[in-house]
């Protein structure tokens, strides 16, 4: 259950990573500036631990136009990717990237478009294919491992960009699709989470800092069921 923990935590509401790693193409100084990093310190109220991060994304205009992009915090989570963004007029893009982490492999399909007037919009499906990471204990008190499994996680992303702020709005669900593993590792639920996240970026400074909380439901396994939680998150976005 502690792994299902640690994934459902960073599953359910990952748009620390959102901004950086799946809203990369929505990210202005990306385009002139190869190198781009976020620090960040986290705190979830049913967890009650901070977690401090460092994600970062390195352009290669070079090859094709691809990126390669990381996360790593304390609380031992680490994600890479590689991936492309295209450009499909003025203000349209497509995103793509495969990924990895220590539970599983991403990929990332991700389309938006960004206004004249400051107002963003994107949508995201990202399949993510766990590998022999869900072993459990049957009623007789053997081991069963449930192999590979498929989930998927959705993005509906909102933002607006003014003079000096950058607002988004973004909820994150969060799909199983193996029976046995739902029963056994996610109470029965198969639709596990859905995240209400909420950042606001001072843009003006070239540090970005900013200030994110993240309305979890379901985003805690407290072992006997999910529980419901709140995650507050500040930090900065710099470009290199």
């Amino acid at each position: 259950m502690k792994r299902f923990t640690t994934f459902t935590l960073f599953t359910s509401a990952l748009i620390s990573v959102a901004p950086a790693m799946a809203e990369l193409g929505e990210v202005s100084e990306v385009e002139s500036n190869p190198l781009w990093i976020e620090v960040y310190t986290r705190h979830e109220e049913e967890k009650n631990i901070g977690l401090q991060g460092i994600i970062g994304r390195l352009d290669f205009p070079e090859y094709w136009g691809l990126y390669f992009a990381a996360e790593l915090n304390t609380d031992g989570y680490y994600e890479w990717a590689v991936g492309k963004t295209f450009g499909l007029s003025e203000n349209a893009y497509f995103d793509a990237y495969v990924g990895y982490t220590k539970w599983n492999y991403r990929l990332s399909l991700r389309t938006g478009y960004n206004f004249d007037n400051g107002l963003m919009l994107s949508v995201r499906a990202r399949p993510e294919f766990g590998y022999d990471d869900w072993i459990g204990v049957d009623d007789n008190g053997e081991e069963i491992n449930y192999g590979t499994n498929l989930s998927v996680r959705t993005d509906v992303f909102v933002g607006y960009n003014t003079t000096d702020y950058e607002f988004f709005y973004n909820r994150v669900d969060n799909f199983e699709t193996d029976d046995q593993i739902a029963n056994a590792f996610k109470y029965g639920e198969k639709h596990t989470t859905t995240d209400h996240e909420f950042r606001v970026t001072y843009t003006a400074n070239k540090w970005r800092p900013y200030f994110q909380t993240v309305v979890m439901k379901n985003g805690w396994d407290n072992g006997t069921e999910l529980k419901d939680d709140l995650r507050w998150q500040v930090g900065f976005t710099l470009p290199m």
